[in-house]
């Protein structure tokens, strides 16, 4: 309500006035009409007149009480306690507590095997071919048994010649590999990740670019506990993606013997192995010999090398800007097979003249 004027209330009070002592309302044989009462030399209403304007600004309401989430029986005055009442500050009176209704936590979902939490839902993954084996994992062929998908399902390897130590959050490089660690549908994205011997700060901020970046899925990093923990035969069971971080091997030609069985059949299966090649390690010895890209060797560039997307169409590619400078020094690759419909090298070194260079990130697809 609006506060009336000096005027309004003035006119108000004339009219009131009016109202009660006008000709119908004068004195009768000495007295007012009845209701009416004699005061100077005018008939006024019996209760008197009280003119009321409204407060600048209004009165605090005054506090309201509710109740929330259970408290487990508790009772005041026969009247049960459903939980507690928190009180807020209000505009009007900060003095005044408001008490505010608080919504009791959703209690976690936990789901019993063989079923899986999905989306909020506890679902079998047994026979879904758009949840084989995992939430969101999505057959090609459209058949799921026992939680593998049926037929061909490509797998990838993808080798990125990065140094994400520095990387930002929002960077053409971190787009590299956050292209390729959302190949897999899946929700979580489960990642087992080969630390042995690579940079720790290099690992934890891929890590943190990885959970960052990617939106509206989670990430799940598992850390190898050894070598042997990429010679397991069931890799597609448990994980979507297998990083290999720069790391160094005593013998690299015989470790990657010992995983060119399994992450052969990792892939074969729709896996994605994920090399990240710093130039500190033996990275092409270790891929050549597990059988998941021949490469001969690599190069550290200068720092800050211009780098140019070679292949936009490739999921790796997809919304990379080009030309980007890498953080530290990329990596380029010598020795590797001819490009083919299975084999993209996405990323190339910038020579003068906008001449592509040596490949700086290769996907292949395995099928």
């Amino acid at each position: 309500m609006k506060k009336a004027s000096s005027r309004t209330t003035a006119a108000l009070f004339a009219l009131i006035l009016a109202s009660g002592c006008g000709l119908e309302n004068s004195l009768v044989g000495g007295q007012c009409r009845e209701g009416m009462v004699l005061s100077g030399n005018q008939c006024v209403p019996a209760g008197g007149i009280t003119l009321v304007t409204p407060t600048d600004p209004p009165l605090a309401p005054e506090p309201v009480v509710v109740v929330a989430p259970p408290a487990n029986g508790t009772f005041i005055d026969d009247v049960p306690v459903i939980g507690q009442a928190l009180p807020v500050p209000t505009e009007l009176n900060p003095e005044e507590p408001v008490l505010q209704i608080v919504d009791p936590p959703l209690p976690e979902l936990h789901c019993v095997a063989p079923l899986v939490l999905c989306h909020g839902l506890c679902i079998s993954v047994d026979s879904d071919p758009a949840n084989c084996g995992a939430c969101g994992k999505i057959c090609p062929s459209n058949i799921c048994v026992a939680g593998e998908c049926q037929g061909a399902t490509p797998g990838d390897v993808v080798l990125i010649g990065h140094d994400y130590t520095d990387a930002n959050m929002g960077s053409a490089q971190t787009k590299v590999l956050v292209n390729a660690l959302t190949i897999p549908t899946t929700d979580p994205i489960r990642v087992l990740s080969f630390e042995d011997g690579a940079s720790a700060p290099a690992v934890a901020r891929m890590r943190a670019l990885a959970s960052g970046s990617i939106k509206n899925r989670q990430v799940e990093f598992t850390r190898a506990s050894s070598a042997g923990a990429l010679a397991s035969s069931t890799l597609a069971s448990a994980y979507d993606i297998v990083i290999i971080n720069d790391a160094s091997a005593v013998d690299p030609v015989t470790q990657g013997g010992s995983w060119a069985s399994p992450l052969g059949t990792f892939t074969m299966k729709g896996g994605v192995v994920i090399a990240l090649d710093r130039g500190t390690s033996s990275m092409p010895q270790l891929l050549t010999s597990a059988g998941l890209l021949t490469v001969s060797g690599h190069t550290s560039l200068l720092e800050g090398s211009h780098l140019m997307v070679t292949a936009a169409a490739d999921v790796i590619g997809a919304q990379v800007l080009s030309p980007y400078a890498g953080f530290g020094a990329p990596v380029s690759f010598q020795g590797l097979p001819s490009q083919s419909a299975d084999l993209t090298w996405v990323v190339r070194e910038k020579l003068a003249g906008g001449t592509p260079g040596d490949a700086v990130v290769v996907h292949r697809v395995v099928r």
